[in-house]
């Protein structure tokens, strides 16, 4: 896996930049694993916030980001909270000495730009899981036609650092051919004189068709035992949007 995914690192110290509430989608990931267990691993967790939020209900929680910085960040929000460890790893090669998980969640893994780094990521996965336990993917499916986004103005839900003001803008385009979606942004800071700074991120995520995860997970030693077009449960058919959800089950061999 590469860690040259624009300028991510400098993210770091805003990653909470929205001001957005985060309880709903953190509380919806914890009843996901408590079907499973209280042993819960998630990778490519940028500051760990969700983990977080398990942890303080009881959880343990392993979760891991390629970024040092994320982490850094994370640890000094988080590193006092029982049963959460911080770790910098990268999906496609960790190795962490913890306890069978029970539970893995991730709604990131279109910034691995190849199935092959799809398939290294469910084998350690798969690894650190005990038989039986759950996997939980949050994808986007190749987009059907090419497109472009026009460049937008994103504000945040509420300004969270004192003394400045923070913004995005952004642009992308869908790209059919290779299944790939490229985003443009600059994040933009500006102190209470009015002195502004800012910088770039640019990257792209890679779509999978729903063949290509299929055979990923059996391939890697997961049986799948859902497709959801959303978080509700609907279950996935032909023709659903491009948003697919799966859970798969770490298969005994």
């Amino acid at each position: 896996m590469t860690n040259n995914i624009g300028d991510y690192t400098k993210h770091a110290q805003y990653w909470d930049w929205s001001g957005n509430d985060r309880t709903p989608e953190d509380e919806y990931c914890y009843n996901y694993a408590k079907r499973y267990g209280n042993n819960v691993l998630i990778p490519m967790c940028a500051w760990g916030e969700t983990g977080a939020y398990m942890a303080e209900r009881g959880m343990d929680v392993t979760a891991f980001d390629i970024t040092p910085e994320m982490i850094a960040e994370g640890k000094k929000r988080f590193g006092g909270i029982p049963g959460l460890r911080l770790f910098v790893g990268d999906a496609t090669g960790f190795r962490f000495d913890i306890p069978p998980v029970d539970f893995c969640y991730s709604v990131d893994f279109e910034v691995l730009h190849t199935i092959e780094d799809v398939r290294k990521a469910f084998v350690c996965i798969r690894d650190h899981m005990r038989a039986g336990g759950g996997l939980v993917i949050e994808a986007f499916l190749p987009p059907k036609e090419s497109r472009d986004w026009p460049l937008q103005t994103y504000m945040p839900f509420r300004q969270v650092y004192p003394g400045k003001k923070v913004w995005k803008t952004g642009s992308g385009h869908d790209e059919a051919e290779t299944g790939r979606r490229y985003i443009s942004q600059t994040f933009y800071i500006e102190d209470e004189n009015g002195d502004a700074e800012n910088f770039g991120h640019s990257f792209y995520m890679q779509c999978y068709s729903r063949d290509e995860w299929l055979a990923a997970f059996k391939e890697c030693g997961f049986d799948v035992a859902g497709e959801y077009e959303n978080r509700e449960g609907l279950s996935w058919k032909s023709g659903s949007d491009d948003f697919i959800m799966f859970e798969a089950v770490r298969a005994d061999k």
